[in-house]
């Protein structure tokens, strides 16, 4: 099991933009100046850091991620506690996994497609916390034990 903390905002995958050029369509991605490169390195400095030089795992993966965002100012109190909150707001969820997966994708595992069990959170922080990602990486055994010898 591995853990790590990224302390930085999470930012979400932003989806591939499209344009026809000659009349055929080109996707392109976001440009560099986008925050979600920043946040892809913090990750990927923050799993080094932990990680010490291991090689990528292979097999199958489960992750955890708990992504703790900003809290807004409409949230801030003066004589009330201020609890995390569950965020039902943007960035969606499957963004913010896809932007950690990627940043993770050749360090810790091999492809993205190792990882057979994701559990992810997103909450906003209680008012005493700073915006930070934390994650959970597992390796799993060779098949689940309620399908053992079902695809044999």
């Amino acid at each position: 099991m591995l853990e790590f903390t990224v302390p930085a905002i999470p930012v979400a995958q932003p989806r591939p933009k499209a344009t026809t050029v000659n009349g055929s369509a080109r996707l392109y991605e976001a440009k560099k100046s986008h925050p979600v490169h920043a946040f892809k390195a913090s990750v990927r400095l923050a799993f080094a850091e932990r990680n010490q030089g291991q090689p990528p795992v292979i097999g199958p993966l489960s992750i955890h991620v708990r992504c703790l965002l900003p809290r807004p100012k409409a949230l801030y109190w003066k004589r009330r506690p201020m609890p995390r909150l569950w965020a039902a707001k943007k960035p969606d969820l499957d963004n913010l996994l896809k932007s950690v997966l990627d940043s993770l994708s050749g360090l810790a595992f091999l492809d993205d497609s190792q990882v057979c069990l994701c559990i992810v959170e997103k909450l906003v922080c209680s008012g005493d916390e700073q915006p930070h990602v934390r994650v959970t990486l597992d390796s799993m055994g060779a098949e689940p034990a309620e399908y053992a010898g079902v695809y044999q």
